[in-house]
């Protein structure tokens, strides 16, 4: 087991990022991008620390396995193609982002334990299968709007939350996805406070607009730009 302690000399500059994240949403959780994997030294830093890890496809569930990344940590992103759905049950992964309800069909019938889903913006609402569970909402932001595109995108997933809960289905997690991890690893301090200050705004005024409990969030960097040199 590779312990924190193992790693401080290799400790990258996405301890600071989340740590600003956390400073500025109180309780905030983030998130890598697979792909930010292939720089050993964030591998080795996610790996000890428990960091969610999203995966999309087989050749990001290979890189997560040569990572050593455990299925607990692994949120899967679920794309128009549901092949790959069958080997990341089968490597143990629990947490799916859904869009469609040919993808919700899909890990219903592979699924043998519960299996948690965050359901995206355009995914159905209702579905009947009892091992498939709602924990959460998911966003995709458009980054190239920068800070107001995060707002806008967690104030749209508040109004979705309202909504399920006037169906009796009350979500209590939202994950926005967004950007490139480069901001996270470059020392980009004014650039993602800006983000965490306007999603913070739109999670306050939109609880009180819709009357709803300030729910869990988790904020993620969406790509890697190019090849991902070390940063230590």
């Amino acid at each position: 087991m590779t312990l924190a302690m193992d790693i401080t000399d290799a400790d990258p500059r996405l301890r600071s990022s989340f740590e600003l994240v956390r400073r500025g949403i109180s309780g905030a959780a983030c998130g890598v991008p697979a792909a930010a994997l292939t720089d050993r030294a964030v591998a080795a830093w996610v790996r000890a620390h428990g960091v969610t890890v999203t995966a999309r496809d087989d050749d990001e569930l290979d890189l997560v396995q040569r990572r050593g990344i455990r299925p607990t940590q692994i949120v899967f992103r679920c794309s128009p193609h549901t092949e790959c759905l069958r080997r990341a049950v089968h490597l143990g992964v629990f947490r799916f982002v859904v869009a469609t309800a040919p993808q919700i069909a899909r890990l219903g019938k592979l699924a043998h334990r519960t299996t948690y889903l965050y359901l995206d913006e355009s995914s159905p609402l209702v579905f009947g299968d009892r091992r498939l569970k709602i924990i959460g909402l998911h966003g995709d932001v458009d980054a190239a709007a920068g800070a107001v595109e995060w707002a806008s995108t967690a104030e749209r997933l508040l109004c979705r939350t309202a909504l399920l809960k006037t169906c009796g289905s009350p979500i209590h997690r939202i994950m926005l996805s967004g950007g490139s991890a480069d901001l996270w690893l470059d020392d980009r301090a004014p650039q993602l406070s800006a983000i965490v200050g306007a999603v913070d705004d739109a999670l306050r005024e939109g609880c009180e607009r819709w009357q709803l409990p300030r729910p869990a969030v988790t904020l993620a960097p969406l790509i890697v730009d190019g090849p991902a040199p070390a940063r230590i």
